[in-house]
């Protein structure tokens, strides 16, 4: 008797085959909500970090960190509003 996985395997066409034995990543992946959740974050992350330097040469020391200050002031003024 097959395993299910026998079985769909052996549906496959020779295309399909041949391509998941060319793909590095199978269709057997176990990954779990929280490892998408983390590269999604990382990726955010990782561009927001690589664009200070860009924007720090575009405004200079003073506007740069003056930005994130006055727009901190606002949100922390809006959400007492909220609250």
């Amino acid at each position: 008797m097959e395993s299910g996985a026998d079985a769909r395997n052996d549906r496959r066409t020779a295309e399909e085959k041949a391509i998941d034995d060319w793909l590095p990543v199978t269709s057997s992946r176990n990954a779990k909500w929280w490892y998408s959740a983390f590269h999604n974050v990382t990726a955010m992350v990782g561009a927001g970090v690589l664009s200070l330097p860009y924007a720090l040469s575009q405004l200079g020391w003073y506007p740069f960190s003056f930005n994130p200050s006055l727009l901190w002031a606002l949100e922390s003024q809006y959400l007492s509003y909220l609250g």
